[in-house]
Order: C-alpha cells, then sequence, then structure tokens
C-alpha cells in the first residue's frame, strides 16, 4: 500500500477512519466538515488506502495565511492521534507531510508510536480528564469529589435549572456567553459564531450536539455544549456569568447523567493547559481518567520565518487591545470572526 494524500471530506474514506481505535471526535465527519466549511480549511490526511478503504492515516491540514505556512494536526482540536498501529506505517506517511518542508504540530493523547519519532521535539504538555459512564448513577454520584456534590446541592437550593438546548437560538444564548468569558476572564477572542452554526449544521440533524443551559430566575448563567461522537459524550466548550450559584458543577453532573441516559462509556473533558490549575481542579472534581497530551513539533533543517513570528506577535497585541475592557463586546466578538481562524 502507498501513501496518499486524501481528502478527508470525501465520504468514501470515512469508514477505515471511523473504525480506527485511535479515532475520536476530532477525526470525525461532522467536526472535519465544520472546521473545513467554518475556517474554509482544506483537512487531508497521509493515508495507506486499499480499493479507497483507510487502512492507516495522519490527518492534517496544511495551512498559509500571513503567519506563514505550517501543518496542523488538526486545526481547532484538543488532539489527533495518528490512526496508525506500528512504526512503519507511521513512518511511511509521515515522511511525506515532512517533505512539504514546513512546520508541523502534533497533539497526542493515546498513541505513543509519534513520541518515539526523535525527529519531533516534546514543546509543550496538557491534561486530558475523562468520566467513566458505565456505572449506576449511585456510583457515578458517590464517586464525585465532596465538594462536587456540595456545590451542585447549593445550585438546586439556589433554584438554579437545567435546561436541555437543542435549538440554534440556543446555541447563540451560549455563544454570546462564552464570547464575554472568553474577553473578561482569559483576554482571548472567542470562535466566531460561524463555527458554532456549522457545528449545529453537522452535528444537530443526528442528534449529537447538546446544549446545557443553567438558568437562574429564567435567565442563563451559564452553559455546556457537548458534541457526542462514538460511544463518548464530549465537553467541548463551557461558559459561566455567576459561579456564586454553582451553577458549572450541576451543569457538569446533568451531563455525566445524560450521557449516561444515552448509553454513552465515557465523557470527554478534553484538554486542559497544564498552566491552568483552577481548571484541572475543577475537572479533577468528576474525573475517573487522568491523561496527558504531547504538543510535538518538527521544524526543517536552518528554518527561519521571521515575517511569521511577527505577525504572530503583532496577533499577541491585537488580542490584548481587543480584549480591554473597555471594547464593546460586539466589538471584540467580530475581531474573533475576523481573526480567529489564523491562530491554528
Amino acid at each position: 500500500m502507498n501513501a496518499d494524500f486524501i481528502d478527508l471530506r470525501d465520504g468514501r474514506h470515512w469508514p477505515g477512519i471511523i473504525a480506527h481505535r485511535f479515532g475520536s471526535l476530532f477525526t470525525s465527519p461532522p467536526w472535519i466538515e465544520a472546521v473545513s466549511e467554518a475556517f474554509e480549511l482544506q483537512i487531508l490526511a497521509s493515508a495507506q488506502t486499499a480499493a479507497t478503504k483507510v487502512k492507516a492515516a495522519v490527518p492534517f491540514c496544511h495551512v498559509s495565511d500571513f503567519r506563514g505556512d505550517r501543518v496542523v494536526c488538526l486545526p481547532f482540536s484538543d488532539y489527533c492521534d495518528p490512526l496508525v498501529e506500528d512504526g512503519a506505517s507511521w513512518a511511511g506517511l509521515i515522511e511525506p507531510i515532512l517533505s512539504l518542508t514546513v512546520p508541523v504540530t502534533l497533539r497526542c493523547l493515546r498513541n505513543p508510536i509519534p513520541l518515539a519519532d526523535d525527529r519531533f521535539r516534546l514543546v509543550g504538555r496538557g491534561l486530558w480528564h475523562g468520566v467513566d459512564l458505565t456505572r449506576s448513577e449511585d456510583e457515578l454520584w458517590a464517586g464525585l469529589a465532596p465538594s462536587a456534590r456540595q456545590n451542585i446541592r447549593k445550585a438546586r437550593r439556589s433554584g438554579v435549572v437545567v435546561a436541555l438546548g437543542k435549538t440554534l437560538e440556543d446555541l447563540h444564548v451560549f455563544h454570546q456567553m462564552h464570547c464575554h468569558v472568553r474577553k473578561s476572564k482569559y483576554r482571548l477572542l472567542a470562535q466566531p459564531v460561524a463555527f458554532f452554526e456549522s457545528l449545529y449544521a453537522s452535528f444537530a440533524p443526528d442528534d449529537r450536539l447538546t446544549v446545557l443551559l443553567a438558568l437562574a430566575d429564567d435567565t442563563p448563567v451559564a452553559g455546556i455544549l457537548f458534541l457526542e461522537w462514538g460511544d463518548t459524550l464530549y465537553y467541548k466548550f463551557n461558559a459561566s456569568l455567576d459561579r456564586r450559584l454553582r451553577p458549572n458543577d450541576l451543569l457538569v453532573w446533568e451531563g455525566i447523567r445524560l450521557g449516561r441516559q444515552r448509553g454513552l462509556a465515557r465523557l470527554d473533558f478534553g484538554l486542559s493547559d497544564a498552566a491552568q490549575p483552577g481548571l484541572v481542579r475543577y475537572k479533577r472534581k468528576f474525573a475517573t481518567e487522568e491523561g496527558e497530551i504531547s504538543l510535538l513539533r518538527w521544524q526543517p533543517p536552518d528554518h527561519s520565518d521571521p515575517k511569521g513570528e511577527l505577525a504572530g506577535e503583532t496577533l499577541h497585541r491585537m488580542t490584548h487591545l481587543m480584549t480591554d475592557p473597555a471594547v464593546p463586546d460586539h466589538i471584540t466578538r467580530a475581531c474573533g470572526d475576523a481573526l480567529y481562524r489564523f491562530f491554528c
């Protein structure tokens, strides 16, 4: 089998991708469709195929913009393990990507094979957390940290209720909260609303998208966007405007209950930056599994891109300016719509 570059939006190749044990939400057809559509990116794979059926693959995206040329595996994804089972397959599939002679970035969670490739440098680590949903509800409740159970009770006593959102309007309500939190708490631009609408178009028709909204006096104060793929419920985005009522813990608990009711095996909390200890502590209150996401990078020999580095620094300065509290939220959101695609 020879290595070829294939377009992952081509449905003929999906069965092999979906079936692979290292596959995830981030190699799923609806995720790839949403990212490609919202950010106008072509997502490919270096793949070994037989009669169009994928046997092994390294998904990637060759990005070319004012920050320079680079390969990202995959853009805007928490992780994306190469779909390979042995070193020989990995070597045969990564070589055509390296032949593009641009920097290559990988995020690996479960597949250790790329970590053994000494051409790649470990440049960062993140944490991953998951919850085993195969237990009874009583066992799940008993497995929560005492502080989580206390916060859930407090939220309920305070009158917080959780609404199950399935409409585009619910998604827009969540996105407004998400944008505000990204700006006010983290000084970051939010993902454009077009991306959320693409997620809705890709996942909602098959009932794979749920927005849980925490309401206090019928007013949304927090929310979580969940996506479903395979046997897993993915905690993808969170926003909270009022943490005094402890709505986040209640939302996660209702998400756990939702995943179990839908017969799923795991809740995936995704990537946490190790530099955000508060977020890590929050997820550990619920998690039964913890892993490490490795950020790997390869650069061509003597690689230098001063224009790209300058563009990255300028983008960072622009973000800081556009998330200043004095800037109106609608201006910050418009900047996110225009600039977010360059963060990949």
